[in-house]
């Protein structure tokens, strides 16, 4: 699995984790990947579903995540998640 640099491998995993359970798409977990498109591109995640992951995230990191810093690209793929989870666990 290549994985940007700037990504962590705990990170990425525990995103992908949280990811996954919320979704309930155990059985792609295995393809997941930091290109992996996720809004647009799994059917899972929707508004509804965006709104469960961030809480989820919240809680899995003891995070604050603010409205105003939910961009469309933060979902684009599962790298970009885990690379604004990463900055906001910093």
């Amino acid at each position: 699995m290549t994985r940007s640099p700037e990504i962590s491998q705990a990170i990425f995993e525990d995103v992908k984790a949280v990811v996954v359970v919320t979704l309930d798409i155990e059985d792609l977990a295995d393809d997941l990947e930091p290109e992996t498109g996720l809004y647009g591109n799994l059917p899972e995640l929707d508004s509804l579903t965006v709104v469960k992951l961030i809480v989820a995230l919240r809680k899995r990191f003891e995070i604050e995540i603010e409205i105003d810093e939910i961009v469309c690209q933060t979902f684009d793929t599962l790298g970009q998640l885990a690379a604004f989870v990463e900055s906001k666990v910093r």
